[in-house]
């Protein structure tokens, strides 16, 4: 492993690891535009040179690999020049509007400005005029007076995408980026060429002049817009989502995610169900909580379980599904379980799954299987013939067509006691005798499964909105006013509870295995 010395300070690193790495590992910042960690290396911006002992020249960090003995300066005489002629150079025809940019807060043209340069510009002349909000894609608007030319977006869509809309028109101080006749930026991750843009060049439509960047909160979670379950940055500001951005994971989606999936935070705010609701009449959680149970205690104990159905959704975390789980075996004593959700819909071959629901493998986790759960046609078909008289429905989503759905709502009237506990309120909601608000993924804490079976933690970015209140609270608030409380207080205390219990059923299935 060869050893290099950067600004004094000696290191050992892989062989074929790049000098700006390599300062990284070190502790020095190297700054650049055109680099991306997931794209091929142009070195074209030239702001990332440094000096190397025994070179003639200045060398591109993001490109040169380091030799052993290699001694590399980053903040010579040299090297400070060159970043303030590049810095120079690069704003020489910018506009500077960053009190009106979408950009300003997270850009990088404005950070290294302030840190490698801080000059006055010397032009006299008028500025060269370019392009400004030009529809380069039915989600990205264009800016060619502040765009650099790193080439990032078009090495994207070269390189991730295999898309190649983009490319370089015109020469000199006229080049600009535009898309090839005929196409326009529309692919499915078309807003990832927000996200890598160093200045304010490319900028998203649904984001554009809706907050400024540092008045966001950003918490760590995942996007709930299929199975794939994209690592995100859930943005938001007084308790209200501005965006998502897609959070670096190398095993699930690593620098990426659709644009489908960033709309997706919409839903957190759209016909929410926020007050608890008893045959249309709002109830606080003291009343609705007595009320549900003893109408559910009542329900059990003059049809039995055989007429109780219990609707569980991928949607909800694991937590909400195990607390579910023990509801059902521990106090209401059902195996009439169906499972809702999102229909299937469109996949690819990147990131994007036909299971629109997060957590069908955390289900399947929570579980067991899913062999035990109904499909929808037969729930509506017991409801219909009077097998099913109960009906407790955890969110609303339903993985059928509008017929079916449609004939799902009007066999509802058939029931004795419908109980929803779901965020959205909905023509279901409007059929519900007793309505539970739940919280979205926004507003509590839990864990998803995706569909590789790997387990991610997300985390709670606000207050709950309204009366709402996690799943599993709900389930814990009912099962303590029936008499056969659920002792959990924290939702560690439910995920120590899960490993057991998933530990507990490994070990019984190893038992009964038969040795070879």
């Amino acid at each position: 492993m060869p050893k290099v010395t950067i600004n004094d300070t000696e290191i050992e690193v892989d062989k074929g690891t790049t000098i700006l790495k390599a300062a990284a590992q070190a502790g020095y910042e190297v700054p650049h535009f055109c680099y991306h960690p997931a794209l091929s290396i142009p070195a074209n911006c030239r702001m990332c040179l440094v000096e190397v002992e025994g070179a003639r020249s200045l060398e591109p960090a993001c490109y040169s690999e380091v030799t052993d003995g290699m001694v590399v300066h980053t903040k010579s005489e040299r090297v400070v020049k060159a970043q303030k002629a590049v810095l120079e150079f690069i704003l020489l025809n910018h506009p500077v509007d960053c009190p009106i940019c979408d950009q300003a807060g997270e850009c990088k043209l404005q950070d290294y400005y302030m840190a490698y340069d801080a000059q006055e510009s010397r032009l006299r002349a008028e500025k060269n005029q370019k392009v400004k909000v030009f529809p380069i894609g039915p989600e990205v608007l264009y800016d060619g007076e502040r765009c650099i030319l790193c080439t990032r977006c078009i090495r994207f869509c070269e390189e991730i995408t295999g898309t190649n809309e983009l490319t370089i028109v015109q020469r000199g101080d006229s080049a600009e980026i535009r898309t090839f006749p005929g196409k326009e930026l529309d692919n499915n991750y078309s807003v990832c060429t927000v996200d890598i843009c160093p200045v304010g060049a490319l900028t998203s439509r649904d984001f554009r002049f809706k907050c400024r960047v540092w008045l966001l909160s950003s918490t760590d979670s995942v996007c709930t817009g299929c199975s794939n379950g994209c690592n995100i940055h859930l943005e938001h500001f007084r308790n209200e989502i501005q965006r998502y951005r897609p959070r670096y994971n190398p095993q699930v989606n690593d620098y990426w995610m659709c644009d489908e999936g960033r709309l997706t935070y919409k839903e957190v705010h759209t016909d929410r169900l926020l007050h608890p609701m008893s045959n249309g009449a709002r109830l606080n959680w003291h009343g609705i909580t007595e009320t549900a149970a003893d109408k559910l205690a009542r329900a059990i104990e003059d049809d039995g379980a055989s007429t109780f159905g219990f609707l569980a959704s991928p949607l909800a975390s694991c937590e909400d599904l195990y607390l579910a789980k023990r509801f059902i075996e521990e106090i209401v004593g059902t195996d009439r379980l169906y499972l809702g959700g999102k229909p299937d819909g469109f996949e690819d071959d990147f990131l994007i799954k036909a299971d629109k629901n997060p957590n069908t493998r955390g289900v399947e986790a929570v579980f067991g299987s899913l062999e035990g759960f109904g499909d929808i046609p037969s729930l509506i078909e017991a409801i219909e013939t009077g097998a099913v008289t109960t009906l407790y429905m955890m969110e609303t989503q339903l993985p059928v067509d509008d017929d079916t759905r449609q004939r799902f709502v009007a066999a509802l009237d058939n029931l004795d006691l419908f109980v929803l506990q779901a965020q959205h309120d909905s023509d279901l909601a409007a059929k519900a005798h007793i309505a539970l608000p739940a919280c979205s993924h926004a507003e509590t804490e839990g864990t998803f499964v995706n569909f590789a079976g790997i387990a991610q933690p997300f985390d709670q970015a606000f207050a709950p909105h309204g009366d709402s209140m996690p799943h599993w609270q709900i389930f814990m608030r009912l099962a303590r006013r029936m008499e056969a409380p659920l002792t959990y207080t924290f939702i560690h205390q439910i995920q120590e509870a899960m490993f057991d219990a998933s530990t507990a059923d490994e070990e019984d299935e190893a038992a009964q295995t038969p040795a070879e």
